[in-house]
Formats: C-alpha cells, sequence, structure tokens
C-alpha cells in the first residue's frame, strides 16, 4: 500500500509495525512470530536501507479463548500474561519454529492459548534485528513491558 521505496528517499525512518500478525477476528495464533517479523523486515529493507529501517516491536500478547467454536482474545501486557500463567498454574514451552514461549490450558469449557511476548521472545527477535543491521527498534505500547524486555533493549542500543 505504501512506496516504501520513495520514502526510504525522503525519510529519516522507516518504522514498520512487527505486530498484529493474528489479531481479534482472525484465527488464533502469535502477535508477532519470528518467521513473519523477518519477513516483514526484508521486505522492507529490500527498498529502504537497513540504517533507515525501525523495527516496532509488541509489548503484548494476546490470551486466545475457544468455546463451542467460537474464537475470542483480549490483548494483555507482558505481566499480565504471566499472572494468567501463574494463577491457572500453567508452565510454558519454547516453540523454536515462531521463536516464542507458547502455553495452553483448559478452564469452564474452554481451551485458552498464548504465544508469549517476554525476555525470551524479545531477544531472538533484537538479535535478528541486529543481524540485519537495521537501524533500531519501537515498541507497542509503554506500560505493557518489563524490566527484562527493558534491559534488553537497553543492551541491543548500546
Amino acid at each position: 500500500h505504501y512506496d516504501r521505496k520513495e520514502q526510504g528517499l525522503v525519510v529519516d525512518y522507516v518504522i514498520i509495525m512487527g505486530y498484529d500478525e493474528h489479531y481479534v477476528g482472525s484465527d488464533a495464533g502469535s502477535v508477532a512470530s519470528l518467521p513473519w517479523v523477518e519477513q516483514g523486515v526484508q521486505d522492507t529493507i529490500a527498498e529502504v536501507t537497513p540504517e533507515r529501517t525501525i523495527l516496532a516491536i509488541p509489548f503484548y500478547t494476546r490470551l486466545w479463548k475457544t468455546t463451542g467454536g467460537a474464537v475470542t482474545s483480549e490483548a494483555i501486557g507482558m505481566d499480565e500474561a504471566q499472572n494468567v500463567l501463574s494463577t491457572n498454574g500453567v508452565e510454558v514451552v519454547w516453540d523454536g519454529s515462531v521463536g516464542q514461549n507458547y502455553a495452553t490450558f483448559e478452564q469452564d469449557n474452554s481451551t485458552y492459548q498464548i504465544w508469549l511476548e517476554d525476555a525470551e521472545s524479545i531477544a531472538v527477535k533484537l538479535n535478528m534485528m541486529a543481524t540485519k543491521n537495521i537501524g533500531g527498534v519501537a515498541v507497542w505500547r509503554l506500560g505493557y513491558g518489563t524490566q527484562a524486555a527493558w534491559e534488553l533493549i537497553n543492551a541491543y542500543l548500546q
């Protein structure tokens, strides 16, 4: 929809939204799986110099709920996601294919799924960004991150 190549010639930075891969109304899935985010970066740096490209990463995830075939979700921050898991005694499993921890559990005749944005998923994304030599990182949304996520970003920016 946008002429990234032209924009890359006239702006200081092009910020790409590396989230909302799955969203309200879509099938359950990751907000920002590594392959999907990496493809977005690759598509952008094919038209905009890497130094002028900034990747916005999510500090939120979606808690997906499936009841009788109906799928709903709500966006929650990193701390709230951990609280949901702790409250329900759920353990996460690393899914290397998406670069995220994943969990599922049953409650009140519903199935819950969550692909976590956490320090581990942020580290994987920052590592990918470093290998592409892109210009920087942005986040959505302030107040949703954890101290660990901010520390990783600070280290990346050094």
